[in-house]
């Protein structure tokens, strides 16, 4: 067996990120082409949408591409019906060495009013950073940043 310098090498030390720096909103307004017998939106155009979100937050941090790996929990929390303009706000939790935790709630509202915002569900997944040939790579570091305190 040969090993290559690339081999013995430490990966280059990558600069921490914030959750900040992945955050990531997505927007879809739902049509009657989404919706299941019961005249509400398919769970799994839902799951979609979240899926999607999370995969750029991840892509964010990771500098590159993530595949899902597992959705660690996903609750439904209302209906959503044709013409709400649904939201997947997606952020980073954590950062391992290869993995990554997102966070994401979904968020409904009517296309054309600006009233009300409600959250319609919420999940957790988990992605792994891939180089070009499909294999694990690290992934920066995460930083949250500390609350500042008051010294009144």
């Amino acid at each position: 067996m040969t090993i290559s310098p690339q081999d013995t090498e430490a990966a280059p030390a990558r600069a921490p990120k914030t959750p900040a720096d992945s955050r990531v909103t997505l927007a879809h307004i739902m049509s009657e082409h989404d919706t299941n017998l019961y005249g509400t939106i398919h769970g799994g155009v839902v799951m979609k949408l979240i899926d999607d979100a999370a995969a750029a937050a991840a892509g964010r941090h990771a500098d590159g591409p993530a595949v899902t790996v597992s959705v660690d929990r996903m609750s439904f929390l209302a209906p959503v019906r044709a013409g709400d303009l649904l939201s997947a706000h997606a952020e980073l939790r954590r950062a391992g060495r290869t993995s990554m935790t997102v966070a994401v709630r979904v968020t409904a509202e009517r296309w054309n009013a600006s009233g009300p915002t409600a959250e319609v569900a919420n999940a957790g997944l988990t992605f792994v950073a891939v180089d070009a040939g499909g294999r694990p790579r690290p992934v920066p570091p995460l930083t949250v940043p500390e609350e500042p305190t008051d010294r009144g």
